[in-house]
């Protein structure tokens, strides 16, 4: 009875010591992705927090290379090539580190994923730029990295912690892929193709002589309310009132027949305004 009495002691010291008891991470680990332009962006890192210490220039040393965020390397995904502050950078991961100083970081994209923070090696860098660090009115206590301001082809990516914030122009340019894409398919463009192309060059002012001939081909295919009002919101840019005018009324018949609430607001709209 004793020896079962120490066995079964022993083995619930043994499960008492190999057991692991979970606990929450002090540096959470955290991802997101972004798409503008014709790219996506993926950042996954991690989040130290303040927690009463000075940070930069004491815990994160100015002059010094450091991980961005903590545990393991913060790494960096563009799906296409993109520029950073204005610097190229082709499509694929990265890790991405940082030089801090006072007023100015060196961003760093290094291509080694399997390099660690401590044995970093600067032959594998393949981009670095330098970007402002601005002043925060209140504290960020967690660090984080986030994209603001995205527009069509461009966003920041910005980095946050204590009371710095380090903003990083991207861009994605489009027009050449486009272009290109649009040339690959003049052999057969559908309706839609057409209404496509004739509205990237509309919106983007790339060529509006193109634009109309493009909308035109597409009309020849088949008349819609989509490509009547794109036809009308050419001219109409093109400075041609009349034209814009009675394309703009095409577009409202069709878009009675099919009983499209939109487009018989926006075209009446447009009728207004362009009959003052």
């Amino acid at each position: 009875m004793k020896n079962l009495f120490f066995l079964g002691l022993s083995i619930i010291m043994s499960i008492s010591v190999t057991a692991q008891i979970t606990t929450p991470v002090e540096s959470p680990s955290a991802s997101f992705t972004q798409k503008f332009g014709l790219t996506e962006i993926k950042m996954d890192y991690s989040r130290p927090s303040v927690k009463g210490r000075k940070i930069f220039g004491n815990v994160v040393i100015f002059d010094k290379i450091w991980r961005i965020g903590a545990n393991g390397s913060t790494k960096f995904t563009t799906t296409d090539s993109i520029t950073v502050a204005g610097k190229g950078l082709s499509k694929g991961t990265y890790i991405m580190l940082a030089i801090p100083t006072k007023d100015e970081w060196t961003i760093i994209f290094n291509k080694n994923l399997d390099v660690s923070y401590e044995n970093y090696k600067p032959e594998f860098n393949v981009l670095e730029v330098k970007v402002k660090a601005e002043k925060t009115t209140n504290l960020v206590e967690t660090f984080a990295i986030q994209t603001t301001n995205v527009t069509k082809t461009t966003c920041n990516l910005e980095l946050l912690w204590e009371n710095t914030l380090v903003r990083i122009p991207l861009a994605n340019e489009v027009n050449s892929k486009i272009m290109a894409e649009i040339k690959q398919k003049l052999g057969g463009p559908t309706k839609a193709d057409y209404q496509t192309i004739a509205g990237y060059y509309y919106e983007n002012n790339i060529d509006l002589k193109s634009a109309l001939e493009y909308i035109d081909k597409g009309i020849a295919q088949g008349e819609g309310y989509g490509n009547l009002r794109m036809k009308a919101l050419i001219l109409g840019k093109m400075g041609d009132k009349k034209g814009a005018i009675e394309w703009a009324e095409k577009s409202l018949v069709r878009a009675k027949m099919f009983n499209n609430s939109d487009y018989i607001r926006m075209n009446d709209e447009s009728i207004a305004e362009r009959k003052k």
